[in-house]
């Protein structure tokens, strides 16, 4: 009689094809995984590598916050140095002008004296001035101190010769010559006359107050010109130049310590 076990299959029989399709199976998946973990590792070290990039980022852009605090502050600085020197260089200027008004109150300018051949400006000169004023040539000749023509040799302006700038060594002598030169009969016998020496800014300031002085005179104002500005009833009138952002130029009137706006 044959025994039943063998008929049936041993409890320690298995299906090895399968087993081994299934670990075929987990050994990919494994190596799935290992691969995956491999990216892992490749992205964290990415990630660390981009956070020093970061850090160093962030040192350069606290550098850069320090460099333009600094930079500002430098700016500030030097904004106010300018200001102080613009401030000094006007009052510098302004000295100069001052300086260079007084030097030309020793002065006076002739006008219209034809010019001759080979002539001696200084003696030309002299003659005249004992026309004006009751003075010995030997005097005149130690009061005046220098006598030239102004401009260059052949320069002509509107038909008029070139004016000849007379430098005294003594005011009071200049003055008086000053004085009588407007009623002197040599001056409408020869058509010449005297001119106060004015330096170019105050020749432009005269220029744009004079109809402001007429005007106040047909008023029955009293007013004059000075130097550089006007005196209307004996207020200073003064010409005023401001500069705009835009840099451009704005004439204004300071009149009684207000500012008014100069009228073309």
């Amino acid at each position: 009689m044959a025994n039943p076990r063998q008929a049936n299959v041993s409890d320690h029989d298995y299906d090895l094809p399968a087993l081994e399709n299934s670990f075929e199976k987990e050994g990919t998946v494994f190596d799935g995984l290992d691969s995956r973990m491999d990216e892992i590792q490749t992205a964290l070290k990415r990630f660390d590598d981009l956070e020093k990039k970061l850090e160093g980022i962030e040192n350069r852009m606290d550098g850069i916050g320090k460099s333009t605090k600094e930079n500002t502050e430098n700016i500030v600085k030097l904004q106010e140095r300018v200001e102080h020197l613009t401030l000094e260089n006007k009052e510098l200027r302004e000295k100069c002008l001052e300086s260079e008004r007084y030097k030309r109150r020793w002065d006076l300018r002739l006008m219209g004296v034809p010019k001759k051949d080979n002539e001696n400006t200084r003696e030309v000169v002299l003659g005249i001035l004992t026309r004006v004023v009751p003075m010995s040539v030997e005097k005149l000749r130690d009061t005046v101190d220098t006598v030239h023509r102004l401009g260059k040799r052949g320069a002509v302006n509107n038909n008029m010769p070139r004016a000849i700038i007379i430098q005294f060594a003594m005011c009071t002598v200049r003055d008086e010559v000053w004085r009588k030169s407007k009623e002197a009969r040599v001056c409408k016998e020869m058509k010449i006359y005297f001119r106060e020496d004015f330096s170019k800014e105050d020749r432009a300031a005269r220029a744009k107050l004079w109809p402001m002085v007429e005007q106040a005179r047909r008023s029955g104002k009293r007013a004059f010109l000075k130097e550089g500005y006007a005196l209307i009833d004996g207020r200073k009138v003064m010409l005023i130049t401001i500069k705009k952002q835009n840099k451009k130029k704005k004439e204004l009137l300071l009149f009684s310590g207000r500012l008014v706006q100069l009228c073309c």
